[in-house]
C-alpha cells in the first residue's frame, strides 16, 4: 500500500478522528490508561444512562456512545455506532459559530449539539 494513497489516508485521518471523538465523549486525554479509561467509563455512563435519563429523547444513543467510546479507547475493538455518528453529521449547522472546513471544527459543532458542551 502506498503512502500516498488517498483511500488509506482517508481511513488513517477517520480513524483519528474517530479516536478523538472517543476521548471527547468519555472526557480523557489520549494518552489515558486503562484504569482511568475505565473510571471514566464508569463515571459517563452513569451520566447517561437510560434508567437516569428517562426522558431524554437521545439517552440510549449517547449511552451507546459512551460504551462504543471505551470500547474503541480501552479494547481498540471499533464500533460503528461512533462511524456512523460521524458520517451522520450535516454539511452545514445551524448557526456560523464553528468552521466545518476541518474535522475539529466539525467535532466542537456535533459535541456541543448532542452532548450539550458536556
Amino acid at each position: 500500500m502506498k503512502r500516498d494513497d488517498w483511500d488509506f489516508m482517508e481511513r488513517i485521518s477517520l480513524d483519528l478522528e474517530t479516536r478523538r471523538m472517543a476521548c471527547k465523549v468519555l472526557d480523557v486525554d489520549e494518552m489515558a490508561d486503562k484504569k482511568q479509561l475505565k473510571k471514566a467509563y464508569r463515571r459517563v455512563a452513569m451520566k447517561f444512562h437510560s434508567d437516569k435519563n428517562l426522558n431524554g429523547p437521545d439517552a440510549n444513543k449517547k449511552f451507546t456512545l459512551v460504551k462504543c467510546a471505551y470500547e474503541l479507547l480501552a479494547n481498540d475493538k471499533p464500533c460503528h455506532a461512533l462511524l456512523e455518528e460521524i458520517n451522520s453529521w450535516p454539511c452545514v449547522p445551524e448557526d456560523d459559530k464553528y468552521r466545518l472546513d476541518n474535522p475539529w471544527g466539525h467535532f466542537l459543532w456535533w459535541r456541543e449539539k448532542f452532548f450539550g458542551g458536556m
